[in-house]
């Protein structure tokens, strides 16, 4: 067997024990648990192969050249979080991922945090409790469309619950109060705030959706922007903001 397939057969064990999808993280730490890879620890650079093979499977990315297509993306390419194509049907049908819920289950079994503290935390990854509250009191309205009725408002988090500290999961300067469509747009990378506090607009959305939507660039929806904001703002703006 290759080395390239004895990578391929690990990564994929891998994700089936974490049940479908996994950061790069952990499907290197359970790599280098199970030891059947010996020559792991004679070759520094076994991680990058490892990063390279899921990427050679995985027709999104620049280093697919036609291999099988295995792996795939779970929230774009430059957060590090893949899946296995042959769990994915299944997976889009949870509201949670196993990801997130591995992060939820690593603050709930956390000896550091009181219980409030937990309830408080896993409450901010839909946008619920002392997040939303904070958010609210912040910005009052959707700051794109100006609605106020707060039952048709979402707490939407700017550095993603799955990728925060807990202080980043609860802080109002990670968040906007968004309408349910500008929500999704934003969540999925779609659009983002620029450090100028004007909105940018990805390629993927088509002229006419735009126009639709009546999305305005030129007008500066955010002000005074604080160092943490704006700390989050780039993370958007560099990892999850597709182009």
């Amino acid at each position: 067997m290759s080395s390239d397939n004895s990578y391929l057969s690990e990564i994929i064990r891998a994700l089936e024990i974490l049940g479908g999808t996994g950061s790069l993280k952990e499907i290197n730490r359970i790599i280098e648990s199970n030891r059947t890879m010996p020559y792991i620890n004679t070759n520094p650079k076994w991680k990058d192969n490892v990063r390279a093979t899921i990427q050679r499977h995985c027709k999104d990315t620049l280093s697919y050249k036609g291999a099988k297509d295995i792996f795939y993306s779970v929230y774009g390419l430059r957060e590090g979080y893949w899946g296995l194509n042959s769990y994915k049907s299944t997976l889009t049908q949870s509201l949670i991922t196993p990801i997130e819920q591995r992060q939820i289950d690593i603050v709930s079994n956390s000896n550091d945090l009181s219980q409030t503290e937990k309830e408080t935390i896993i409450l901010s990854r839909i946008g619920q409790g002392v997040f939303r509250k904070r958010i609210i009191e912040k910005y009052q309205s959707c700051i794109i469309t100006g609605i106020n009725d707060k039952r048709l408002l979402i707490a939407s988090h700017i550095k993603p619950w799955r990728s925060a500290t807990n202080v980043e999961r609860l802080s109002a300067e990670n968040g906007f109060l968004l309408s349910p469509l500008f929500d999704k747009l934003f969540d999925f990378g779609l659009i983002t705030f620029k450090i100028n506090g004007c909105l940018a607009v990805s390629t993927k959305v088509s002229n006419t959706d735009k126009a639709i939507i009546n999305i305005d660039e030129s007008h500066k929806y955010l002000n005074d922007i604080s160092n943490e904001l704006k700390a989050n703002l780039e993370y958007h703006n560099d990892i999850i903001f597709i182009r």
